[in-house]
């Protein structure tokens, strides 16, 4: 009898362990939430004058996301309505980065002329509460979507283009931010990959800006849906 109380004891002893150990096994495979909202800007704080409706062009936050292969960049406005061929002015929106040391631009353009969704790379940086001139040179193509239900411009390209210039090893992604115009002109006259532009002067009327201090850890989970 006392044998036999022993091991019932024992055995209790290891399932006493198993419910021990388990919970803390379990967490250690926890896997971190997703980075969301890496940009935000409170809406109605666009900049133009004049009876034109901003709420297009009004930004209320953004997002980055990257997997091994595609790099996305998403910017939300207040209001969103797809191209419209009719319209005088077009809409251009910005979504800036830096990573190694390097800026990169996002750039979709929607005009009369057609809609055109590039990469560029730039030596200079506008930092937030500053503005300027900024020469960047065209790096390839990115493809586009309006997502007129969520409100959101979306960017997608290859990593390779970006990776001859930034390896996205031993680096955060930083210095997010997204900018808002009403362009002038019917195009950019195709690709602009190996040409210089002038950022400042070829695109429009500044309508909005938004700024971000948080980073991006290279391949991180986001609430974004790499390439889509």
């Amino acid at each position: 009898m006392r044998a036999r109380m022993l091991a019932a004891t024992g055995a209790l002893g290891l399932f006493g362990c198993a419910l021990v150990v388990a919970p803390a096994a379990q967490a250690s495979h926890r896997l971190p939430p997703p980075v969301c909202h890496l940009v935000t800007d409170p809406p109605g704080d666009t900049q133009s004058v004049g009876p034109d409706d901003d709420t297009q062009l009004d930004i209320i936050g953004g997002d980055f996301a990257m997997n091994r292969t595609t790099l996305t960049v998403v910017i939300r406005v207040k209001a969103l309505t797809a191209e419209d061929l009719t319209e005088p002015a077009g809409r251009i929106y910005e979504y800036d980065f830096t990573a190694n040391g390097k800026n990169f631009i996002a750039m979709a353009s929607l005009l009369p002329g057609g809609s055109e969704f590039q990469a560029f790379i730039s030596d200079q940086r506008i930092e937030q509460g500053k503005s300027g001139a900024r020469a960047a040179t065209g790096i390839g193509e990115m493809t586009g979507t309006l997502d007129l239900q969520a409100h959101e411009v979306r960017m997608s390209a290859p990593l390779s283009i970006f990776t001859p210039y930034a390896s996205f090893s031993q680096t955060n992604v930083d210095h997010f931010a997204t900018f808002t115009y009403r362009a002038h002109g019917e195009s950019l006259s195709g690709t602009q990959v190996g040409q210089v532009v002038d950022i400042s002067t070829s695109v429009g009327i500044g309508v909005d800006d938004a700024w971000s201090t948080r980073v991006y850890r290279p391949y991180a989970r986001s609430c974004v849906k790499v390439g889509h």
